[in-house]
């Protein structure tokens, strides 16, 4: 009987098949050769150890996972949404990057590389390419691999300055070694520690890393390249870009004579029987007079109190309204179902008075300002100084005061904001009323349309 001949155990590297036996009795004693001699030519203090081993709990080789960033996010973030450090991370030099992705599982962050774009054919993301140049020892990292975890240092608790310490475990790189017209990889396991700083890098740490900088310049950094991060605004700065009719270097009890012949135009709502009106403060900056619209009489106002911090104003027209809007004893939540009253873009359009809907998105302002809320209610020019009222029983939530504006919102973070408004909080038109000596009722009852609609004026100004 004739035995069969078994056929010859191959090894699979990154899409690569060798010959086993091949692989480990001529390849690995000559990658391990290369490895050395690199170590010797730099001065490593640390030992790599060359293996044969094609997958680890850390690492894989086997398979090739997604090879552009579309398919990997489509791979692993379809049905979430990227949490911490996962995302696409982006390493490079002056010779090109590498992107990298990270993938929460079991509490450990798993990496793979998703595109090698350096300019040099087998280089990537590893320290060492820095510091020679192929065909010596040519060291890369394959597209699609998995090649390492990282996971929070539970010797280094807590944070320092924001900074959070992690390690990595896992495959530090392939070495591609040359011997005549041949090439294969040979694994080596390495482990470092790693800085997170902010929410957008990480840095590489391991105890040959200083030598390396010292001798070398070598560092190793990774930036985060999606989701995009957008750029940093400080909450002032912000605050300014947002609302630019704020400046507290002037006094708020006193207006400027108007240069402006056009003049301006806005919203504004009874607040008592007796003829109180709130608008924004920049509805009627600078102006020479004051008119508002009420049962189609032009009624002249006058400027009771202002703060032009908050963006509020107090006006008073001689007049006894029989209907005004009530504040609400509940502070606004999240969801919230509001509606916005007001003239936008004056009486152009025409003399009737727009209502729009929508929620609360947020309890905060832009730059983290407390004294205002979000909503994805429709603002335009002219819904300035309107009421933002409860849908349910029409009690005062806040004032309107602004939309984002998207060119320079483009400018400041590299997009273009959709239908982001906000307003003033009722708590602050409540303190500022009782400031100056208006006491606020607070509303009974049902929400009724003719009460809004009789307690909303338009304002013009000259």
């Amino acid at each position: 009987m004739v035995k069969k001949k078994k056929s010859p155990k191959t090894l699979s590297l990154y899409g690569l098949k060798f010959d086993y036996e091949d692989y480990e009795q001529r390849m690995m004693p000559e990658g391990a050769y290369q490895v050395d001699k690199v170590n010797k030519k730099v001065g490593l203090e640390e030992s790599y150890k060359p293996t044969i081993k094609t997958k680890t709990k850390y690492w894989d080789c086997n398979k090739i996972y997604p090879t552009t960033e579309e398919d990997f996010i489509a791979t692993y973030f379809s049905k979430k949404k990227p949490k911490d450090l996962e995302g696409v991370w982006s390493q490079g030099n002056q010779f090109g990057t590498v992107l990298y992705g990270l993938v929460k599982e079991n509490e450990n962050y798993h990496a793979y590389i998703i595109q090698n774009k350096m300019k040099m054919v087998q280089a990537s993301g590893s320290f060492f390419k820095d510091i020679f140049n192929p065909p010596e020892a040519d060291y890369g990292i394959t597209d699609g691999t998995k090649f390492g975890i990282f996971t929070y240092n539970k010797k280094k608790q807590g944070s320092v300055n924001g900074n959070k310490f992690l390690k990595f475990k896992g495959v530090g790189a392939v070495i591609n070694t040359m011997s005549g017209d041949n090439s294969y990889p040979v694994n080596f396991e390495v482990e470092y520690d790693v800085t997170q700083v902010g929410d957008r890098e990480l840095r590489g740490e391991s105890n040959d890393q200083k030598m390396m900088e010292e001798k070398h310049g070598v560092s190793r950094s990774s930036y985060k390249y999606w989701p995009p991060i957008p750029k940093y605004v400080d909450p002032k700065r912000l605050r300014k870009i947002m609302y630019p009719d704020q400046d507290k270097s002037e006094s708020p009890k006193k207006t400027e004579k108007n240069d402006n012949k056009t003049g301006s135009v806005g919203s504004g709502f009874f607040v008592s029987a007796k003829g109180h009106i709130v608008t924004n403060f920049h509805v009627i900056k600078n102006s020479n007079s004051i008119k508002f619209i009420y049962n189609d009489d032009e009624v002249d106002a006058k400027l009771i109190a202002s703060d032009q911090q908050l963006d509020l104003a107090l006006l008073k027209g001689k007049i006894e309204n029989k209907s005004y809007i009530k504040f609400s004893n509940k502070s606004p939540q999240k969801a919230q179902s509001i509606l916005v009253a007001g003239f936008p873009f004056g009486k152009a359009i025409s003399d009737d008075l727009k209502i729009t809907g929508g929620i609360i998105n947020s309890l905060k302002g832009g730059g983290n300002d407390s004294t205002r809320f979000q909503l994805d209610a429709t603002i335009n020019p002219g819904n300035s100084g309107g009421p933002i009222v409860d849908k349910v029983n029409g009690s005062l939530v806040g004032v309107a005061v602004t939309k984002l504006n998207k060119d320079v919102m483009k400018a400041a973070f590299g997009a273009e904001s959709e239908n982001t408004n906000y307003g003033i909080k009722a708590s602050q038109v409540r303190d500022f009323l009782e400031a100056n000596n208006l006491k606020v009722n607070v509303k009974k009852g049902k929400f009724k349309v003719s009460e809004l609609e009789s307690s909303t004026v338009f304002i013009h100004c000259k």
